[in-house]
């Protein structure tokens, strides 16, 4: 069996390890009325991998939309301005 002081050198080891090399995020849901979150959540095999495609897949498409936007306001800055009528 290991000696206390050794579990306590590895355990501040892995302790500052993952203060150093990861980001935590919590989330809590009512039990009351988010039950159908939940329920969905508990069916899913890996909630990570489930949460990270999701979040992969709303950065891409906020990418997309922020191009498109960005493209549209350089076409808009090419193209000539109209011209005023001089009609009297």
């Amino acid at each position: 069996m290991a000696r206390k002081s050794q579990y306590k050198k590895k355990l501040e080891y892995n302790n500052t390890y993952n203060r150093n090399n990861y980001r935590s995020f919590s989330v809590r849901f009512n039990n009351k009325t988010e039950t159908d979150i939940i329920e969905w959540l508990e069916k899913k095999e890996f909630v990570k991998a489930y949460l990270t495609s999701l979040i992969k897949a709303d950065m891409e498409a906020e990418e997309k939309k922020a191009a498109k936007k960005a493209a549209a306001k350089k076409t808009a800055e090419k193209a000539p301005a109209a011209k005023k009528s001089t009609k009297k």
